[in-house]
């Protein structure tokens, strides 16, 4: 028997047993990001029906949402904030150098919780006039030294795992105000659902910057494209721009211009 046809058997062999074929499901999904029931199938040697059942059972047990015709992985959950400092430290340098260069002299610019906008603030160079409102307790610290920029902290609830505010009083300030910009983080980021987070509070403070914004620009490491958390606090129309890296998928990053998003890709320095 030719080769090809003994791996083909040895699949069909194993997609009988439920572990391994959803086991297999959520291998795919990680890798494509969103599959149809109908490429499941023939990828797997299956019946669609079958699929179908895999994955209402894998939604149940919350390892992938359901969509049109398919199904989407969800994110992980999420690592408290000192873990996050120390990941995808060239991703989030070359994501944050990209939107500094996108403020203007006197801008007003909104900064959402998360490391990946710590790093914007950080990189906020000297002479680079502007205020800047933020929930981000690290980025507001980290601003308290530069001679340009005034920060305006938002007051609420501290959630300790990111290290920033949240909760009603937060969202009632936003509703208050108008940025020029602002730099929002996701915890995913896909063409079905939009752009999600994996916290309610969290999210709510999101979608309160995004809508006070003239513009507003999503950033994330490109691993998160094509994925989705269970808050959604956008959709591709109400973000203006992407700033991602080099290790997002090209098909997604296709299928969001297609969308009219401008998404800029930052390329890692270890990769030049």
């Amino acid at each position: 028997m030719h080769i090809n046809a003994i791996n083909i058997a040895k699949l069909r062999k194993q997609m009988k047993l439920p572990d391994a074929r959803r086991q297999k499901i959520l291998d795919l999904l990680s890798h494509y990001g969103e599959l149809q029931a109908s490429a499941l199938a023939e990828k797997l040697g299956i019946s669609e029906d079958t699929i179908r059942r895999d994955l209402i059972r894998l939604e149940s047990t919350g390892m992938l949402r359901r969509v049109r015709g398919g199904a989407i992985p969800r994110s992980q959950v999420p690592l408290h904030h000192q873990e996050r400092l120390g990941r995808t430290g060239t991703s989030k340098s070359a994501i944050a150098s990209m939107a500094v260069s996108l403020i203007r002299q006197d801008d007003v610019v909104g900064l959402d919780g998360g490391t990946t906008t710590l790093a914007i603030a950080q990189a906020i160079p000297p002479g680079l006039r502007c205020t800047v409102v933020t929930n981000n307790l690290p980025a507001a610290m980290a601003l308290a030294v530069h001679p340009d920029v005034e920060v305006i902290v938002l007051g609420g609830k501290l959630f300790k795992p990111a290290m920033d505010m949240t909760g009603h009083r937060v969202c009632e300030e936003l509703r208050t105000m108008a940025f020029d910009i602002c730099f929002i983080g996701a915890a995913a980021a896909n063409i079905t659902t939009g752009f999600s987070s994996i916290d309610y509070e969290e999210t709510l403070v999101k979608r309160g910057l995004a809508q006070a914004a003239e513009r507003s620009v999503c950033v994330i490491s490109g691993e998160k494209m094509g994925k989705h958390s269970p808050f959604s606090y956008a959709s591709s129309g109400e973000i203006s721009d992407i700033i991602t890296d080099d290790d997002a998928p090209a098909d997604y990053i296709a299928l969001f211009r297609g969308e009219g998003i401008n998404v800029i890709v930052a390329e890692q320095q270890a990769k030049k």
